[in-house]
């Protein structure tokens, strides 16, 4: 289990993250979502040892990752960055690769070049930017880790090759046991591949649970909103608006569902019916109601906010 404790870290004595809290057990696909600046570069920095946090643990099967080669070596890092040897060939980067990592499999980095259709003997100079990211997962997944950490691993890639990715990330998760955390601003692949997700915000974390979870926690709803509520608080509280169109009205509600359309009965609302919702639409929800928090207390707790609601 990858396990990381009230993590804290700044610049030029300038918090960045503070009281990050998160687990990834083996065999499970953790997705970190936020807007820029959030801090998930950060983060995942600390998580990969890269940076040493100024508070806080993080430890890989009870064991720290910062100043631990040992540890380093079950880790497998994928960075937006895509820093390669441009004068080296793909398979010259393998070579190069093997070099470090005794659990490098060139059996597996050949079959994942030829599924990606990468040509092997191009020199790294010359590939796209899609193409440089697909060879940067290549790479990490022949390392054979036992956890994946990534930062946009999907930047540059097309649709195809996004595709491919998702496949053959779940792929080796589900065959290999192992656990992966990453960013990512397509929400829509977070929904797809990820058992659990946590929302950040300004360093923070405001929410965090599993998909599931996530998507039975906020309900979309599709009705006429009375023009003066029963109960104006309780409206407010209740009913969070997202669009109308004629009488009808979007709008969304936070907890039990049972609760909430309890709540909608006593407020008047009429014909209303449950829609289809998105993390993404979730994601924006949350975020709003933790920015407008954060707004009026200034005093967001820093295990999550949201965490449990």
């Amino acid at each position: 289990m990858l396990e990381i404790k009230n993590l804290h870290k700044g610049y030029n004595n300038r918090p960045v993250i503070h009281g990050i809290d998160i687990c990834v057990h083996q065999g499970e696909i953790h997705g970190l979502i936020g807007s820029n600046g959030a801090g998930k570069t950060t983060l995942l920095k600390c998580v990969t040892g890269i940076y040493k946090p100024a508070q806080g643990t993080i430890q890989y099967d009870e064991k720290d990752i910062y100043d631990n080669p040992e540890v380093k070596a079950k880790v497998a890092y994928v960075s937006e960055q895509l820093d390669f040897i441009n004068i080296y060939s793909v398979t010259g980067m393998a070579s190069y690769y093997q070099n470090f990592y005794d659990t490098f499999s060139r059996e597996k980095f050949d079959d994942l070049v030829k599924r990606f259709d990468i040509n092997p003997k191009k020199y790294i100079g010359t590939l796209s930017k899609g193409q440089r990211a697909k060879l940067n997962f290549s790479l990490a997944i022949a390392q054979q880790p036992k956890y994946l950490i990534m930062d946009e691993p999907e930047s540059g890639m097309d649709a195809e090759g996004k595709a491919m990715f998702r496949n053959i990330l779940i792929e080796e998760v589900d065959k290999e046991q192992i656990g992966v955390l990453f960013s990512c601003h397509d929400l829509t692949d977070v929904e797809r591949m990820c058992d659990s997700v946590t929302m950040m915000e300004a360093g923070e974390v405001f929410a965090q649970k599993s998909v599931d979870e996530f998507m039975e926690s906020v309900q979309k709803w599709k009705g006429i909103l009375p023009q003066k509520p029963t109960d104006e608080k309780l409206f407010d509280m209740t009913v969070h608006a997202a669009s109308k169109i004629g009488d009808l009205s979007e709008f969304y509600t936070v907890g039990k569902r049972e609760d909430n359309e309890y709540l909608l009965k006593k407020l008047g609302i009429e014909d209303y019916s449950k829609q289809q919702i998105t993390l993404e639409e979730i994601y924006i929800l949350l975020k709003k109601r933790y920015l407008q928090r954060k707004e009026r207390t200034n005093d967001i707790p820093k295990e999550g906010g949201l965490k449990n609601e």
